[in-house]
């Protein structure tokens, strides 16, 4: 993060929860917003994740509080988001980074391996979001940024279970900022691709072994995909996801924003 600008004090007195926060994008968010002054609520289902962000945000000396369950779990995310409300009473920026990705051809997707991409990358979305949103319409402020994916822009083969569960998030993005933006509350959705993270190199090794190449291999055939030139990495994921949080991004809802470096 050492080539990104900071504001210190840009987010104090805001609560912002994010869930997905145990790595990746999720952490890079969490690591931001501590940095910028902001309370910071992580969630994610990885206790060793959720560790190691801790770790991260400690050396801001910023305000944050950890909490584990399943995203998919709705009475999980309904005693979490009520305990987490009674304590904080209000949440100013939900990030929602919790996903996850398999490849497979779509004769061979399971039911139970369209389910599970499906429950983490849309439906814990819907349990989150609608417990928080109400509190936001209430107190009339909210900013609500969903990490979806370019393959929520642009179908993949391979990923059916995948881009079906975030072309859904893209039209909950939109929809639900037209019924929220008379109550002052922002939603959008960030679309990554070809981003360094470990959901990326799990991918990728399995790739390399469907297709019976190396890693290495898999990886620069990749990355030469990319018109600038390299993978992206979660803090310039991150960077956007904060602007959309500023006041200064307040005219801009309902908007699916591509960071793919160009693709």
């Amino acid at each position: 993060m050492k080539n990104f600008t900071f504001y210190k004090e840009r987010f104090k007195g805001y609560i912002v929860l994010i869930a997905g926060a145990g790595n990746g994008i999720g952490q890079s968010c969490a690591e931001r917003f501590a940095k910028e002054s902001a309370t910071v609520l992580i969630c994610d289902i990885d206790k060793r994740g959720l560790k190691a962000t801790s770790e991260k945000i400690k050396k801001f000396r910023a305000i944050y509080e950890s909490f584990v369950f399943d995203i998919s779990d709705k009475k999980e995310v309904d005693t979490a988001v009520q305990n987490i409300l009674k304590k904080y009473e209000k949440i100013d920026v939900l990030v929602y980074s919790a996903g996850i990705v398999r490849e497979n051809s779509f004769i061979d997707v399971s039911e139970e391996e369209w389910l599970r991409q499906v429950n983490v990358n849309l439906n814990g979305a819907f349990y989150i979001t609608q417990p928080i949103v109400k509190n936001m319409m209430e107190k009339r402020f909210g900013k609500i940024i969903y990490i979806s994916s370019k393959s929520g822009l642009i179908a993949r083969p391979r990923r059916s279970a995948y881009s079906a569960s975030k072309f859904g998030m893209n039209g909950l993005t939109q929809a639900l900022a037209l019924e929220v933006a008379e109550y002052g509350i922002n939603v959008n959705a960030v679309c990554p691709s070809r981003i360094e993270s470990q959901m990326t190199t799990d991918l990728l090794r399995k790739r390399a072994a469907h297709e019976n190449k190396t890693y290495e291999e898999v990886r620069d055939a990749y990355a030469k995909t990319v018109p600038i030139g390299r993978l992206g990495l979660p803090e310039d994921v991150a960077a956007l996801t904060l602007f959309l949080a500023t006041e200064e991004a307040k005219y801009i809802t309902g908007q699916f924003i591509s960071t793919s470096g160009g693709r």
